[in-house]
């Protein structure tokens, strides 16, 4: 089978993009309103791009009017966030964030999640969260503001808060950090069945 994009309607375009990119690793964007207001959100369009300057970024798509959705408004306005690593343990909490809530409405309440305050940044993050970046916007590129558009928001970390119990000698011990990865429909993944080989 030969597919022409063109012919596809953005839920189609968008069912082959979460079947086919998968597992997606899944970041909290933690981020606080001009007004002061928190906001949380989790995405799965989300990965790193650089090491030096250490880029990381996720992409918010719009609201079906069109407007921006309240993460990306807040980026536009404060030029900051946190990204908080989605760990199994708290997947149920990160699901219950995914809810689209008015502005004036905090994620951290409704999905039973204690909001922590990044040490450089204005920006709130998930403290129970093993492994958080507190990141200044580095730009954003926009794809449009029609359905399904999406708006690649690229940050660079500037500061790293890890929990002591998977720091190990300068690495990130992946078996006790237990991230989850994002899947087509209500599935997720995880790491445990893994498998080693050497690279050539």
């Amino acid at each position: 089978m030969y597919i022409d994009t063109s012919t596809l309607s953005n839920k189609e375009m968008y069912k082959f993009l979460i079947g086919g990119i998968a597992p997606r690793p899944i970041a909290w964007a933690g981020t606080r309103s001009k007004d002061g207001i928190n906001n949380l959100a989790p995405f799965s369009f989300y990965n790193a791009f650089s090491s030096t300057p250490p880029i990381v970024g996720f992409s918010a798509i719009p609201r079906l009017d069109g407007s921006n959705k309240d993460t990306l408004q807040n980026i536009i306005d404060t030029e900051c966030f946190t990204l908080s690593t989605v760990s199994h343990k708290l997947v149920q909490q990160a699901s219950k964030s995914a809810a689209l809530l008015e502005p004036d409405e905090d994620e951290f309440d409704y999905a039973g999640l204690e909001p922590a305050e990044a040490q450089n940044i204005n920006a709130p993050y998930v403290k129970d969260a093993l492994l958080v970046f507190e990141c200044t916007l580095n730009q954003i590129v926009s794809f449009g503001h029609h359905e399904g558009a999406g708006n690649l928001i690229l940050g660079e970390i500037k500061f790293i808060t890890i929990d002591d119990s998977i720091y190990n000698d300068g690495y990130v011990d992946i078996a006790k950090l237990d991230p989850v990865g994002r899947l087509a429909g209500n599935w997720y993944s995880t790491i445990r069945d893994r498998f080693e080989l050497t690279r050539g």
